[in-house]
């Protein structure tokens, strides 16, 4: 009971009590985190297609919330290049980056909400069966809509299965495995806590959930489906794409395909 009391306690806000107070590395007067990871210079870097409205096929708002599910079901074909960013850009693509003012560090506006413009999630891509995209591992720039080739992989299908579930989860996670695209959202945490301390950490969960929740309803949008995970092997995911699990490390990750 200790330890549901200890989580239910993370659930709740704590600005207001004197016993958790403290001083932020921001009211300190340290630098603030970079708002997007750099990426090596020797990646191989794909300029991804303008975002058009003309992508989306369903305007409706109200039928993509009333059509929302997570389907697990994908047709054996690509998403294109022109989904993909459209997907990319609903999920974390940056519209405005306000300078730093008074040790803020650059703010960027983006379609989801984030604690402080912390934006403290990165997104990376396990690619399967994308128009115009080679099989692997990619990381996006949301600063220049862009997509950087981390690494290709052998075996990338069984490797998503093993890390959906382990050893024995091999049937039932196929289609995760086969999913054309798969989005994982890491956390850096110090993004986060920099501004907000201990605090920080219930609050980047909760942007992530923005994060996803577009991503299900920008889906709807285009004709596709997606499905969240919260549920896997922590190690495989982070050496997937080599993560050190303590600075960055994936908390969350979702499916996406064409829906039969």
């Amino acid at each position: 009971m200790d330890n549901f009391n200890d989580n239910r306690t993370f659930m709740k806000s704590g600005f207001d009590l004197p016993e958790r107070d403290f001083i932020s590395d921001q009211e300190r007067g340290m630098p603030p985190p970079s708002a997007a990871k750099t990426t090596d210079g020797k990646l191989k870097i794909i300029d991804l297609p303008a975002v058009d409205k003309k992508t989306v096929k369903y305007n409706d708002l109200y039928t993509c919330f009333n059509n929302r599910r997570s389907r697990r079901n994908y047709k054996d074909k690509p998403i294109t290049l022109e989904e993909l960013s459209f997907l990319l850009w609903s999920t974390q693509g940056v519209q405005k980056v306000i300078p730093a003012y008074k040790n803020t560090g650059h703010i960027t506006l983006r379609p989801v909400p984030s604690a402080g413009g912390r934006h403290s999630s990165e997104t990376y891509l396990a690619v399967n069966n994308v128009a115009g995209l080679d099989k692997g591992i990619y990381i996006y720039m949301p600063l220049e809509h862009k997509l950087a080739l981390c690494h290709y992989v052998d075996d990338l299908t069984d490797k998503l299965i093993y890390a959906y579930g382990g050893e024995g989860y091999y049937s039932e996670a196929k289609w995760f495995g086969r999913a054309p695209v798969v989005f994982l959202w890491s956390c850096i945490p110090y993004r986060g806590e920099w501004r907000y301390h201990c605090e920080a950490h219930r609050l980047m969960l909760l942007d992530i959930g923005h994060i996803c929740q577009n991503l299900y309803l920008a889906c709807e949008g285009i004709g596709c489906g997606t499905c969240a995970i919260a549920g896997y092997v922590q190690e495989a995911f982070d050496e997937l794409l080599g993560l050190d699990g303590i600075n960055e490390y994936i908390v969350y990750l979702a499916a996406v395909g064409k829906v039969k």
